[in-house]
């Protein structure tokens, strides 16, 4: 079960990041403007804004390994038909299904780690699964402008990178008759922390605990925004320096290889030394510094984009631990959901804002700027978060 979820998670984001390497072909091809290039490629993250929500209601009735299989299927089904659009529309229309079947996968996915996870493991199981993200979004950006070199087509990129996704469906399929999701439920309550009250059934996100999870989801917003704008035109922005496009894609795709570690080691480093606040704080202003040496000096971005790999992936790993530690048990689910929600509208904004001001002003090195004006703002939001529960390991 968590080979299949990790090879979903994988290709999800291949699929999705694909885009990124073919933007100026695409821009090319059907003489579009940067703002709607912007938006062709933020659209499955509005497809997964929109019906994330209402499909993981509509999957606790029907089932999560159908519902995962079936949102599976469409998203390899749709990405193929990508391959075959010869309007735009079409591409726009196939690439909004593909979205949609994104959505039908993910708010399922964590859910069936937990149905086969005791709470001892789901972390580690999480942690595994969640190395599909990066992985799947360094090899879509960085093999595809190779594939691209050799296909000679953007439709054939889209082809192959759906093709190899297929058998994942049929991987898929087996492992969910043969899934046997846990029988014992004892040891999933987990009491509040000491000297915090239980919430009554009636109690409402948005009292006391509104403060942090709004925090928390303006803080993943803005890290959004600037993670979708740098990984979607960062290759665009580097071609038109003068770059060959195979290397403005791998150059690129190191953001994506470097968080794999930074995931899984930054939460550690925070426990250890009992401050997420203050990491995430020197984060911010590591991509404030790195999103400016960008816009001024883009031939040093071979050096920047590991640092942002590790600083993206080591937020995005502890905001979504924040509201775990900040609200009461009975709200955890709500509160992320929340989170959730406020956060993928940076992604939403961020990259067709970014085409618009590439539009406007002629370069891209305006929009970086504004990233990093966009971390230094998340620097003062992190500092009206309470501190985490967390306790220095010795």
């Amino acid at each position: 079960m968590l080979g299949g979820v990790w090879f979903i998670n994988l290709f999800l984001r291949v699929l999705t990041m694909s885009v990124s390497p073919l933007l100026p072909v695409l821009i090319a091809d059907f003489k579009l403007s940067h703002g709607i290039g912007g938006f062709l490629y933020a659209l499955p993250i509005l497809m997964i804004a929109l019906f994330s929500y209402p499909l993981g209601i509509l999957s606790d009735r029907l089932g999560l390994e159908i519902m995962v299989g079936l949102g599976f299927t469409i998203a390899v089904l749709s990405s193929l038909l990508r391959s075959l659009s010869g309007t735009f529309p079409q591409l726009v229309l196939f690439t909004a299904i593909f979205g949609l079947g994104f959505a039908l996968c993910y708010p399922n996915l964590a859910k069936l780690v937990k149905e086969h996870f005791p709470p001892r493991l789901t972390g580690t199981a999480t942690g595994i699964y969640t190395t599909g993200v990066p992985l799947g979004a360094g090899l879509g950006v960085s093999l595809s402008g190779p594939l691209l070199a050799v296909m000679d087509s953007w439709r054939g990129v889209f082809m192959v990178w759906s093709l190899m996704a297929a058998p994942v469906i049929i991987l898929w399929w087996v492992v969910a008759r043969k899934s046997n999701p846990r029988q014992d439920r004892s040891d999933i309550r987990i009491p509040n922390p000491p000297g915090q009250q239980e919430a009554s059934s009636g109690h409402s996100l948005f009292c006391q605990s509104s403060k942090p999870v709004v925090i928390c989801g303006l803080l993943l917003s803005l890290l959004n925004l600037i993670f979708y704008c740098t990984l979607g035109w960062l290759p665009t922005y580097l071609s038109e320096q003068g770059w060959d496009s195979a290397g403005a894609a791998t150059a690129t795709s190191l953001i994506s290889y470097v968080e794999i570690p930074a995931v899984f080691f930054i939460p550690v480093i925070s426990d250890r030394v009992g401050r997420r606040k203050l990491i995430i704080v020197v984060s911010f202003l590591l991509i404030a510094i790195c999103s400016a040496v960008i816009s001024f000096r883009p031939s040093l971005t071979w050096w920047i984009t590991p640092a942002l790999g590790i600083t993206f992936g080591g937020i995005f790993a502890l905001i979504l631990a924040l509201p775990v530690e900040l609200v009461n048990r009975e709200t955890v689910g709500r509160a992320a959901g929340a989170v959730i929600s406020i956060g993928y509208i940076g992604a939403l904004i961020g990259p067709p804002a970014a085409g618009y001001l590439r539009d406007l002003t002629g370069g891209f090195a305006t929009g970086f700027l504004i990233m990093a004006l966009a971390g230094i703002v998340a620097m003062g939001l992190t500092y009206l978060l309470p501190e985490a529960r967390t306790v220095p390991r010795p």
